[in-house]
């Protein structure tokens, strides 16, 4: 492994790692201020995510099968963008710039 791939791949983790814990807070937060059980709001970041990893690997899948892509796995990861910055976004302290750095 070179340096420089070595510093790709660790900084991808880095940056990677900051954004999951980052929304997860946002959504665990969001969940218990809407009045969710606090053993759902925990693991409900997971499934959201979840739905991005199942909808991305489908559409490589497709991808790499020469198939277009399935409109499910095009919704399901819209779907699950749209619930995870919405996420972020609602959590943000109510002003335009906290609401957009959380986007």
């Amino acid at each position: 492994m070179t340096p420089t791939r070595l510093a790709r791949d660790v900084s991808t983790v880095a940056v990677a790692g900051i954004a999951a814990w980052s929304s997860w807070s946002h959504m665990v937060a969001v969940a218990l201020r809407f009045g969710e059980r606090p053993e759902v709001a925990y693991v409900l970041p997971l499934s959201v995510d979840g739905m991005l990893v199942v909808a991305s690997a489908a559409m490589v899948e497709d991808k790499r099968a020469g198939r277009t892509v399935r409109w499910s796995a095009r919704v399901a990861f819209v779907v699950g963008v749209a619930a995870s910055v919405g996420a972020n976004i609602a959590a943000a302290a109510p002003s335009p710039g906290a609401r957009i750095v959380a986007a």
